[in-house]
């Protein structure tokens, strides 16, 4: 788009956001719609029976467009996981503060971040969550990775093993933090915040308790 941008006349300067706006727009709507009937599928079904030719169908869009969108079913649901999950175990093998300090810091870095979720598919993608055993389970699953890096960082500040009790069960707590944060702000947004600030003065109490 730079590169366009250099060579267009001013004619072309004053189109291209009103082109780049309605695409954006269209794309947006699209993905939506996509969300949207995924979501009513497995409220009505399930996860396993919303297929991407069903999801497809109740959209009113083609499958290829569908998976344009979103390269599988179960990224409907989980998209942008790799956007905070990267970060947040760079935060938790570093040195600044505790481990409490650190995943503080990885919020902080996540609400700075320019581009939002749309929040109508958040609010669906966690109602759909919520209602559904299996993408409880897959959310689980997702969520791994985190529980074993902030086992690991607990266990570093506390000098005991990552496996041990202690570290698992901070580890477990503060996944289950974040999921209860996540839908209370797919609710109201408002919210989100006091509870978090809640969530973290209960794991500076379960970090104390453990050193």
């Amino acid at each position: 788009m730079a590169s366009l941008l250099s060579t267009a006349t001013n004619a072309n300067l004053n189109e291209v956001p009103v082109q780049e706006n309605r695409r954006e727009r269209k794309t947006l709507r699209t993905r939506r719609e996509i969300v949207r009937a995924a979501v009513e599928l497995v409220m009505e079904d399930g996860y396993e029976r919303a297929t991407i030719a069903r999801i497809a169908e109740r959209a009113d869009l083609a499958t290829r467009t569908v998976t344009t969108r979103f390269p599988s079913k179960e990224a409907i649901f989980f998209e942008g996981f790799e956007v905070v999950m990267l970060p947040l175990q760079r935060h938790l093998k570093g040195t600044d503060g505790d481990v409490v300090d650190r995943l503080q810091a990885w919020i902080d870095e996540m609400s700075a971040l320019e581009e939002v979720e749309d929040p109508e598919m958040r609010l669906l993608r966690s109602r759909a969550i919520a209602r559904d055993p299996d993408l409880r389970a897959l959310r689980v699953h997702h969520f791994n990775r985190a529980h074993d890096a902030i086992a690991a960082a607990v266990a570093a500040d506390t000098g005991t093993a990552a496996d041990s009790a202690g570290p698992q069960m901070f580890a477990a707590a503060t996944v289950a933090m974040f999921g209860v944060i996540e839908q209370v702000a797919a609710e109201c947004s408002a919210d989100a915040l006091p509870e978090l600030e809640h969530g973290f003065r209960v794991l500076r109490g379960a970090l104390a308790a453990l050193t």
